[in-house]
């Protein structure tokens, strides 16, 4: 059973309409997961995935093969592939001048392995000679 509405000036602090501070964080990084709980977030069978999600070459007429769709490492399964499609960081595969290959996403929970796109990948296929992730809005490079 709940009483009467009370007006937004009478609502105690805490209450509702009220905005309470959120709990200091100054130690937690909310972009990092403690190493001993990866595992429990993770569930890939490799320690990194990447797929690509838009081939900039090969662009949508046919002309030539796409390499959207295309994963790595060899080892990886399909769970690894969703977890990077849903949880992953988005790159961009470029050479020096700014001319962009692909763009793809990568989940890394380790956070050692954001060049295995281009090496596993874009090297060999594009000659391409730099990865850049998203941030702000903006790509850029590791």
């Amino acid at each position: 059973m709940t009483g009467p509405v009370k007006p937004p000036d009478e609502i105690e602090p805490g209450g509702l309409g009220t905005p309470v501070a959120p709990p200091a964080t100054d130690e937690l990084d909310p972009d990092e997961v403690p190493d001993e709980l990866l595992a429990e977030f993770s569930s890939l069978t490799t320690p990194y995935c990447w797929v690509i999600t838009e081939d900039l070459v090969a662009r949508y007429d046919g002309a030539e093969p796409s390499a959207v769709g295309r994963a790595g490492p060899e080892a990886a399964v399909a769970e690894d592939v969703r977890e990077a499609l849903t949880a992953g960081r988005f790159f961009r595969l470029a050479d020096d001048r700014g001319r962009a290959y692909a763009i793809g996403r990568l989940y890394d929970p380790s956070g050692e392995n954001e060049q295995a796109p281009l090496n596993d990948f874009g090297r060999d296929t594009w000659d391409a000679e730099r990865i850049e992730y998203r941030f702000e809005g903006q790509w850029q490079p590791v």
